[in-house]
């Protein structure tokens, strides 16, 4: 089997699950996002030990439990006095391993912010989930977000010839990028209509989709060049690992968030 067959199959067997999961919403769903959640982080943490640092395993895996468990159970007041302990006695605790590790408090910065980069972006699933119109709001940042990926990937094999940043992610295009922001777009334009959003507000939404699905993806380039790897892991075949299938949504779906809140009436 070719990686492109490779690709393509556990695309569309991703993309069923994910939709499907999607739809049934409720426990079903929250179980979906923690064992995303659980297994990006360990792919984070996985780079982070081929960089030479030492996770903060507790930090990291704590602070996201208690932010995903958050966004459902409690106000947001209590969010953020939980997380100033969390952050708090961590970094006390963090202390007393000074003698241990060679850098203590990047090692400390770093766990932090990998349940920042995982666990609160990924809080936003439910958030959006759970909105009057959750479902169709989750459709449209997933759809967009796959459709400017696969057309970034098709435009950068068929027509790439422009580097569009080498210095982070060598292989991408500014005709690859370009042909993204058209399917991410489109998309919009379609299941924005859906959603009952004028021509305008679907067109902005898709260009911010679009920018933000480049931004998350480069962010993680960025992650993987700084330690040295490929890919964050090897569970998707042709795809790589949890966290490069979901780097641009972890972008994309807090900024449909509260674009959705704040400006679209969602």
């Amino acid at each position: 089997m070719s990686v492109l067959h490779r690709r393509i199959t556990s695309g569309v067997v991703y993309g069923l699950l994910t939709l499907s999961v999607v739809y049934v919403g409720g426990l079903p769903f929250y179980a979906a996002v923690l064992a995303m959640v659980i297994l990006a982080g360990r792919e984070y943490q996985r780079m982070l030990a081929v960089g030479g640092f030492r996770p903060f395993y507790a930090l990291q895996y704590g602070l996201t439990a208690f932010l995903l468990l958050g966004v459902v159970f409690l106000r947001p007041e209590a969010i953020l006095g939980g997380f100033t302990l969390i952050l708090v006695s961590s970094f006390a605790w963090q202390l007393t391993r000074t003698a241990e590790a060679a850098q203590p408090f990047v090692d400390w910065a770093l766990s932090l912010a990998g349940a920042l980069y995982v666990g609160w972006l990924a809080s936003h699933f439910i958030l959006l989930r759970e909105l009057p119109r959750g479902l169709g709001w989750v459709m449209l940042a997933l759809l967009a977000t796959w459709l400017c990926d696969s057309f970034a990937y098709i435009f950068g094999k068929v027509w790439g010839k422009r580097p569009f940043f080498p210095r982070i992610s060598p292989k991408k295009t500014w005709e690859g990028t370009l042909g993204g922001w058209v399917g991410g777009t489109g998309t919009s334009l379609v299941v924005g209509g859906a959603l009952g959003l004028s021509i305008v507000e679907s067109l902005t939404l898709g260009l911010t989709i679009s920018l933000a699905a480049t931004f998350g993806d480069l962010a993680e380039s960025m992650l993987k060049r700084q330690v040295g790897v490929k890919d964050s892991g090897s569970l998707i075949p042709g795809h790589g690992g949890i966290l490069d299938r979901t780097d641009s949504l972890l972008f994309v779906v807090p900024v449909v968030y509260y674009l959705g809140v704040w400006v679209l009436g969602a």
